[in-house]
């Protein structure tokens, strides 16, 4: 089956939905193809609870509402989900038997199909209440939790927790984070730990009950550990992506683009999957991509 369009959004991500809207509004035929089976990407896969702050116009908005809002400004007939792409040649995006055929074509995949970095210590996939991604923080109201990680989903996590517990810990390798940590300059129930990485894990009944955290120290100082008592371990180590450029240049592990997101011969890339100086994996900068894409294609 052959499918003419005039443009072909492959991810349907807050990227992919945000173009689609675009598409939507000036009356410009689309098509907006997933592999999973529901849109919102890994907004709605790891944390539709997440609060956003750095949307264009929106204040402050959480995950899954954000979602639902580009999911309203969208024609869900135009909407493929469970389909995978395989190809991307010519301007035809190849999934299966099924082709699209169009003039432009927009890769919004963002890191594609990917599962979550582990801890990398013993007995860690026979505990239970180690998560890596959260789709509520109710449950852990009062709860005795340790978060790992750096980035702006475990600051992020961190924030909300400890707005329900006042027994939370974040454990992070480096002295510095790599998120903003302006998110968690309030947060009176948190303890920070840094630089520390993790080390052992106690366990009873396929649970954890401890975790015990070594301090990074330069080689030959004596070794200095902690530990922590849990009834959850949180792991934000960001995911082990699949190869998803589809035989494109790449730069590092992202699709390599110009100054105008392009790929090549009208294929462009916006959101996560594309690379370029300074590029900041985050949603407002993925709109100001997929603006500037959309008025190439329209001049």
């Amino acid at each position: 089956m052959t499918k003419e369009t005039t443009v072909t959004i492959v991810g349907a991500g807050p990227a992919g939905l945000y173009f689609a809207n675009l598409c939507q509004k000036a009356g410009i035929d689309y098509l907006l193809i997933d592999a999973s089976n529901e849109v919102g990407g890994q907004i709605t896969h790891l944390y539709p609870e997440k609060e956003i702050v750095d949307i264009p116009g929106i204040n402050s908005i959480i995950s899954k509402d954000y979602i639902s809002k580009l999911l309203k400004g969208v024609d869900k007939s135009k909407i493929l989900l469970n389909t995978k792409v395989e190809k991307i040649e010519n301007n035809k995006v190849f999934a299966g038997d099924f082709v699209a055929k169009s003039k432009y074509v927009i890769l919004a995949v963002g890191l594609g199909f990917s599962s979550p970095r582990p801890l990398g210590i013993e007995h860690e996939n026979e505990c239970k209440n180690i998560l890596y991604h959260l789709k509520k923080f109710d449950f852990l109201k009062d709860k005795k939790v340790a978060i790992f990680g750096g980035g702006d989903s475990a600051l992020d996590w961190s924030k909300e927790i400890s707005k329900i517990s006042n027994d939370v810990h974040l454990i992070h390798r480096r002295t510095e984070f790599r998120g903003n940590h302006e998110t968690i300059k309030d947060c009176k129930n948190l303890k920070i730990h840094l630089p520390y990485v993790p080390y052992s894990i106690e366990y009873e009944n396929g649970k954890a009950t401890s975790i015990t955290i070594k301090k990074v120290l330069p080689e030959g100082e004596k070794e200095e550990f902690e530990k922590i008592y849990v009834d959850y371990i949180l792991v934000n180590y960001g995911n082990i992506a699949a190869n998803c450029d589809f035989g494109f240049e790449k730069q590092g592990m992202f699709v390599k683009v110009d100054k105008d997101n392009k790929v090549k011969n009208n294929i462009f890339a916006v959101g996560d999957i594309c690379d370029y100086e300074n590029k900041k994996r985050r949603i407002a900068p993925s709109i100001a991509e997929c603006d500037r894409v959309f008025k190439l294609i329209q001049s």
